[in-house]
Order: structure tokens, then C-alpha cells, then sequence
């Protein structure tokens, strides 16, 4: 008989960028990083940015290896048919100092004609927000092409886009196509299909260390863009206490939160996927269908196998929080 899969860590991928911060090295208690950490890439297949296991029987082996190894007893039946060996999605923690490009990313269809598998359509979580913190989704009035052009050439582009103000706890869609930016202030969790596919339409005229200006995408941007007005640019969920709380069920991924104060189980014996948690406050002891158990606190995360039917969450500070990542559908 074969030996349950325990839960997994990575080891994260810490990515420096012009608009970082020092918000994630304070999350996870780094004391020897320098400023400017814009993204920790938590669990990643992506080509060059795969994350590896940091523990256990499988330490060093990232993603597509383990994929490899374990199959669907690892991420489920229907994602190995949906997906073969691809892993679907990528998680991120983005700590923005300053504010990140206006850009989009393309649908499916378009990534498939530029190479690549997936478009991007993300989520984002928001866990700390200064005062005034802001982010961009999508336009606030309907447009056209030649409209968009008329924007980029007087520069008035974000006095047609919504901008939204940010509090802890809040969670916004950007499906692929969707004009977004993500403004200075913010530290968020990031969900999306597995794609690195970023094309730029402004970025305020930065430059970078070197005094040369960052690349822009416009043409692909073009291309990607959905032109019609957003309504509907923040997620409205219920917040409670000690419950799995839904945030949000798209085509490519299903989210949720939870705050615990009190000992708490969650069945997955119904998920034919591996479950992501990210912790963002306080502790918790984990500890699997199988019986493995594992500490976790703020600023780890770890993956379940979606052979495991069960998480019992057991507190070891007044409020253990986490955001939740996996596919239902």
C-alpha cells in the first residue's frame, strides 16, 4: 500500500522589482533580505521559477517533478485530465511600495497563439493596505481602439480607469483582459492560471537603476484588451468567523478564507484537487487526514495532495488567518 503524501512546502521564490518593498520579508521574519522584494513566487511551475519542495522524502523536487512522480494522486483525476502534467495555477504573495504598471494579460486564445498555454485571469486578497491605498480595474466608461489610442497620446489614460481604495481583507477579479494595476500600499495574496504573460500599457514613465524605461506592450496589449466599462470590480463575500468562507468560484480556480479562533475541521473528501493554504495572520497546527501534522504561521504556505480528505486546524494564537486556493470545478 502506498504511503499517503504528506502536506508540501516550497520553498519561496523570492523576486526583487523596481516598486517593491520590505512588507514580505517582515510577513515571513526575514531579517537578511534586502528592500525592494516585490513578489514571492509561493507555489510555481512556471519555466525557470518552478518552486521546490523545502522538506520531507521529495525535498528539492519542484512542481512538474512531483507532478511526475505522484499524478493525480497529487492535484486530482480531472485536473490530469484537464491539465496532463501542467500544474494550473501560481500563487503569489506582491508587496507594492510604489505602484505597478497598468497592463493586461491575454485570454487563453491569445497566449495560444503567442506560445504559450494559459492566459491569465487572477485574484487578489488583500492582507495590509496603508491609508489611501488604491488599485485599477478596469475601464470606467466603454472605449474602443481608437479611443485607447487617443489615451496613450495625451496621456489620459487613468482618468477613464476605476480605481478602487483597499482594505484588509478585501478581494478583487481581474479576469484576462482587464485593464489592472495594483497600486502603491498594498500587500495582497495573488491567484492566477499558471502564466507569466504580462503585456504593459504605461508605466509612468520609470526608469529602471539604469536610467533606461521599462518595455511596453502596447500592440499585445491592444490585442488583449476588453474595451467594455467594469462594474462589478470588487468581490463582495460574507465574512465570519471559524468557517470555510467562499470568496470566489471562477472557471480556473475557487478561493476561500478563514479566521479561527477555536479548534475547526475541514472535509475534503469532495475536492478531486490539492488545496493551497497561505497563512497571513498568527499560528496554527496542521494536521492531515492521515494524521501528519505541521506547524504553520504567518507568511508560509503549504499545499495538500489531493489524495487527502481532511484539514483540522488547531490555533496557537488568539487568531490564525489564511487564504484558501483550489480548483472545484
Amino acid at each position: 500500500m502506498e504511503h499517503p503524501i504528506r502536506p508540501i512546502r516550497f520553498c519561496p521564490l523570492l523576486e526583487r522589482k523596481l516598486w517593491g518593498g520590505n512588507q514580505i520579508a517582515a510577513l515571513k521574519g526575514l531579517t537578511d533580505y534586502e528592500r525592494r522584494i516585490g513578489e514571492s513566487f509561493e507555489v510555481s511551475a512556471l519555466r525557470g521559477e518552478a518552486t521546490p519542495e523545502s522538506e520531507g522524502d521529495d525535498v528539492g523536487l519542484n512542481i512538474p517533478e512531483l507532478i511526475g512522480k505522484y499524478g493525480a494522486r497529487l492535484v486530482g483525476k480531472n485536473n490530469m485530465e484537464r491539465y496532463g502534467t501542467q500544474f494550473p495555477l501560481l500563487i503569489k504573495i506582491i508587496d507594492a511600495r510604489s505602484d505597478l504598471s497598468i497592463q493586461v494579460h491575454p485570454d487563453d486564445e491569445m497566449a495560444r497563439t503567442e506560445g504559450m498555454p494559459y492566459g491569465k485571469s487572477e485574484m487578489w486578497f488583500v492582507v495590509k493596505a496603508a491609508p489611501g491605498a488604491s488599485i485599477v480595474n478596469g475601464f470606467c466608461r466603454d472605449v474602443d481602439d481608437a479611443y485607447f489610442e487617443h489615451m496613450l497620446a495625451d496621456g489620459s489614460l487613468t482618468a477613464h480607469l476605476n480605481c478602487f481604495e483597499t482594505h484588509p481583507g478585501d478581494a478583487f477579479y481581474i479576469p484576462a483582459g482587464r485593464i489592472h494595476s495594483i497600486g502603491a500600499g498594498n500587500l495582497l495574496v495573488e491567484v492566477q492560471q499558471s502564466s507569466g504573460a504580462t503585456y504593459r500599457v504605461y508605466d509612468f514613465d520609470r526608469t529602471d537603476e539604469n536610467g533606461k524605461r521599462r518595455e511596453l506592450h502596447v500592440e499585445k496589449a491592444r490585442r488583449a484588451l476588453n474595451f467594455e466599462k467594469t462594474a462589478d470590480g470588487r468581490i463582495s463575500y460574507r465574512n465570519a468567523m471559524n468557517e470555510r468562507v467562499a470568496v470566489k468560484q471562477s472557471p480556473y480556480f475557487s478561493t476561500h478564507v478563514y479566521h479561527l479562533t477555536e479548534l475547526f475541521e475541514q472535509d475534503f473528501s469532495a475536492i478531486d484537487s490539492f488545496v493551497i493554504m497561505v497563512a497571513y495572520e498568527g499560528s496554527a497546527l496542521l494536521t492531515d487526514g492521515a494524521g501528519h501534522t505541521l506547524p504553520i504561521k504567518a507568511g508560509q504556505t503549504v499545499m495538500f495532495p489531493a489524495e487527502n480528505n481532511s484539514v483540522t486546524f488547531r490555533p496557537t494564537s488568539p487568531c490564525f488567518s489564511c487564504f484558501e486556493a483550489t480548483i472545484e470545478n
